[in-house]
């Protein structure tokens, strides 16, 4: 009984309560109707942008032939791109596969960085990497960000640096 009492008091109080009503403004959320959301790469054009950034070649077709003792066993075509983005379409999240597929280029012998030791001025060097990958200058939280990692950490180099950029949504999505 006391329940239905305190539920009748309440509901009498509710009107009285709120008498007072706003007007707001439409809002709207997202990009305006009609505008296109910039889209990451397709495999294709990641493999093609890489092969490009980082070997400054696109991704070759060629044969391959494997011998023993001096003769050979089999050959066959290595078609790179296509391989490559076959590959990562096979996946769901082809990202961890994409990152790692710049480690393997990023080591391998057609690359050619310096050695950490080898970069005299790492400021000059993050910004010439910003500039040739993404297209602009790091904004000051980003060199001051990789400046202070290269400085600290022995293992933070080049490398690192051109395979953190490349991994990046803004590299993906150029």
């Amino acid at each position: 009984m006391k329940r239905l009492l305190l539920f009748t008091a309440l509901a009498a109080l509710v009107p009285a309560a709120c008498t007072e009503t706003y007007d707001y403004d439409a809002a709207t959320a997202g990009d305006p109707e009609g505008t296109a959301r910039p889209h990451g790469k397709t495999s294709s054009q990641f493999v093609r942008t890489a092969f490009a950034d980082l070997l400054g070649r696109a991704p070759d077709s060629h044969t391959l032939s494997v011998r023993v003792n001096g003769q050979e066993v089999v050959s066959f075509q290595v078609d790179e791109e296509r391989q490559l983005v076959g590959t990562l379409d096979g996946l769901g999240d082809s990202l961890p596969l994409r990152n790692l597929l710049v480690a393997g280029l990023l080591h391998s012998d057609e690359v050619t960085l310096p050695e950490k030791s080898a970069v005299a001025d790492p400021r000059a060097f993050i910004r010439g990497q910003f500039t040739r990958l993404l297209g602009r200058e790091p904004n000051a939280y980003e060199l001051e960000a990789f400046a202070a990692e290269w400085a600290a950490d022995p293992a933070v180099g080049p490398r690192t640096l051109i395979r953190a950029i490349v991994g990046s949504r803004e590299y993906q999505s150029q």
